[in-house]
Protein backbone atom coordinates (compact mmCIF):
# COMPACT_ATOMS: atom_id res chain seq x y z
CA UNK A 1 0.00 0.00 0.00
CA UNK A 2 2.90 2.30 1.17
CA UNK A 3 4.60 1.72 -2.20
CA UNK A 4 1.43 2.66 -4.55
CA UNK A 5 0.62 5.92 -2.23
CA UNK A 6 4.57 6.42 -2.77
CA UNK A 7 4.51 5.68 -7.04
CA UNK A 8 1.13 8.11 -7.15
CA UNK A 9 2.92 11.20 -4.82
CA UNK A 10 6.10 11.00 -7.26
CA UNK A 11 3.54 10.61 -10.94
CA UNK A 12 1.86 13.93 -9.54
CA UNK A 13 5.15 15.71 -8.78
CA UNK A 14 6.65 14.64 -12.15
CA UNK A 15 3.23 16.18 -13.61
CA UNK A 16 3.30 19.19 -11.82
CA UNK A 17 6.58 19.83 -13.44
CA UNK A 18 5.42 19.54 -16.73
CA UNK A 19 2.68 22.13 -15.93
CA UNK A 20 4.93 24.60 -14.31
CA UNK A 21 7.18 24.17 -17.48
CA UNK A 22 4.23 24.69 -20.19
CA UNK A 23 3.17 27.86 -17.87
CA UNK A 24 6.39 29.24 -18.04
CA UNK A 25 6.45 28.80 -21.82
CA UNK A 26 3.31 30.10 -22.40
CA UNK A 27 4.27 33.18 -20.30
CA UNK A 28 7.09 33.79 -22.55
CA UNK A 29 4.81 33.20 -25.50
CA UNK A 30 2.65 35.55 -23.93
CA UNK A 31 5.10 37.98 -22.99
CA UNK A 32 6.94 38.31 -26.62
CA UNK A 33 3.28 38.66 -28.68
CA UNK A 34 2.95 42.04 -26.57
CA UNK A 35 6.12 43.13 -27.67
CA UNK A 36 6.08 42.28 -31.05
CA UNK A 37 2.64 44.55 -30.78
CA UNK A 38 4.50 47.52 -29.22
CA UNK A 39 7.48 46.87 -31.90
CA UNK A 40 4.53 47.19 -34.50
CA UNK A 41 2.85 50.59 -33.31
CA UNK A 42 6.36 52.30 -33.06
CA UNK A 43 7.24 50.81 -36.59
CA UNK A 44 4.01 51.91 -37.75
CA UNK A 45 4.62 55.59 -35.98
CA UNK A 46 8.02 55.55 -38.15
CA UNK A 47 9.68 56.12 -34.78
CA UNK A 48 12.61 54.31 -35.81
CA UNK A 49 15.32 54.38 -38.17
CA UNK A 50 15.77 51.16 -40.36
CA UNK A 51 18.94 50.58 -38.59
CA UNK A 52 16.81 50.31 -35.10
CA UNK A 53 14.15 48.37 -36.35
CA UNK A 54 16.58 45.72 -38.33
CA UNK A 55 18.23 46.06 -34.24
CA UNK A 56 15.13 45.16 -32.66
CA UNK A 57 13.84 42.93 -34.74
CA UNK A 58 16.88 40.29 -34.75
CA UNK A 59 16.31 40.91 -30.99
CA UNK A 60 12.74 39.64 -31.24
CA UNK A 61 13.89 36.37 -33.09
CA UNK A 62 16.36 36.39 -30.29
CA UNK A 63 13.80 36.17 -27.74
CA UNK A 64 11.70 33.81 -29.65
CA UNK A 65 14.29 31.40 -30.14
CA UNK A 66 14.96 31.51 -26.51
CA UNK A 67 11.42 30.94 -25.50
CA UNK A 68 11.19 27.48 -28.08
CA UNK A 69 14.42 26.19 -26.51
CA UNK A 70 12.71 27.10 -22.89
CA UNK A 71 15.91 29.57 -21.87
CA UNK A 72 13.13 31.47 -20.18
CA UNK A 73 14.64 33.88 -18.30
CA UNK A 74 17.23 34.84 -20.77
CA UNK A 75 14.28 35.28 -23.10
CA UNK A 76 12.77 37.61 -20.73
CA UNK A 77 15.99 39.73 -20.53
CA UNK A 78 16.00 40.15 -24.48
CA UNK A 79 12.31 41.41 -24.02
CA UNK A 80 12.91 43.96 -21.49
CA UNK A 81 15.64 45.12 -23.97
CA UNK A 82 13.65 45.54 -26.54
CA UNK A 83 11.05 47.53 -24.40
CA UNK A 84 14.02 49.54 -23.29
CA UNK A 85 13.96 50.99 -26.65
CA UNK A 86 10.47 50.49 -27.77
CA UNK A 87 9.34 52.76 -24.91
CA UNK A 88 8.90 56.37 -26.07
CA UNK A 89 10.88 59.22 -24.78
CA UNK A 90 9.99 61.05 -21.96
CA UNK A 91 9.07 64.60 -22.15
CA UNK A 92 10.59 67.48 -21.51
CA UNK A 93 10.31 69.24 -18.37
Amino acid sequence: MRERIMISACMMLLMAGTAYAADEEQACVNELAKTETLVDQRVEAKAFSEGEVEEVNLLLDEADALCTEGNYKKARETLATVGKMVAPAAPAQ
